[in-house]
């Protein structure tokens, strides 16, 4: 029998927690193995090594909120993909979450098809991609005349764009073969990677990649 997919919950509140946990067991490939209802007691949690194959994280919590959890599990080097659950309708935070390297987020009242599909796409495809974002980065270029992605790339040099290709490529090359196929030094690599960072305000390297996939960036590379 194929073993289900671990997941954790954090959410403050007890009610929500317990309702996403039936309806989670109950779509059959996945177990929820651990709860927190708080984005501090998660990141104690990690830090004492307790793992899953995914985060499903309220994004208003208090003492800290989602994307800071987000942000301090960068700091750290956590990789466990989150799935954020948000009543939040601004579509700047929709846009950071997505920088933040959130793998996706849905509301809260979404219906449990909604989030099959949410966890499927994850689980397949490594996020998931709905109208949520689409709207959001629309809202957040729609003042500008050019292409979105003309906008982007403006902001890219030549070299930037060359090792964001290798990032994105299906070989998932290191950093160090990434150095070695530009000719550059590795720490040459880590200033192109910090300076594309900045320019998008883009945390991780999950984050970086669906940031081009989001906004189909890879065939003008």
């Amino acid at each position: 029998m194929k073993e289900k997919q671990s997941i954790i919950l954090v959410d403050d509140h007890v009610v929500v927690r317990n309702g996403l946990r039936e309806l989670i067991d109950k779509l059959g490939n996945y177990k929820v193995t651990s709860e927190y209802d708080s984005g501090i007691d998660l990141l104690e949690a990690l830090e004492k090594k307790v793992t899953a194959d995914l985060i499903v994280m309220d994004l208003s919590m208090p003492g800290m909120n989602g994307d800071d959890v987000l942000e301090e599990m960068n700091k750290r080097g956590v990789e466990t993909p989150v799935l954020i659950l948000t009543v939040n309708s601004e579509p700047g935070k929709h846009v950071k979450l997505f920088r933040l390297g959130a793998r996706g987020y849905i509301q809260k009242n979404s219906s449990a098809l909604i989030l099959r599909e949410a966890l499927a796409d994850i689980f397949s495809r490594g996020y998931y991609h709905n109208d949520l974002l689409a709207d959001a980065l629309t809202s957040v270029y729609k003042k500008q005349d050019k292409d979105p992605r003309t906008v982007i790339l403006e902001k890219l040099s030549e070299r930037e764009k060359e090792f964001l290709k290798l990032v994105c490529h299906e070989e998932e090359y290191t950093y160090e073969q990434i150095a070695a196929m530009m000719g550059v030094h590795r720490r040459t690599v880590d200033g192109y990677r910090e300076s594309v960072f900045d320019k998008f305000e883009i945390k991780s390297k999950t984050g970086l990649v669906l940031f081009l996939v989001r906004n189909n960036l890879l065939e003008l590379l």
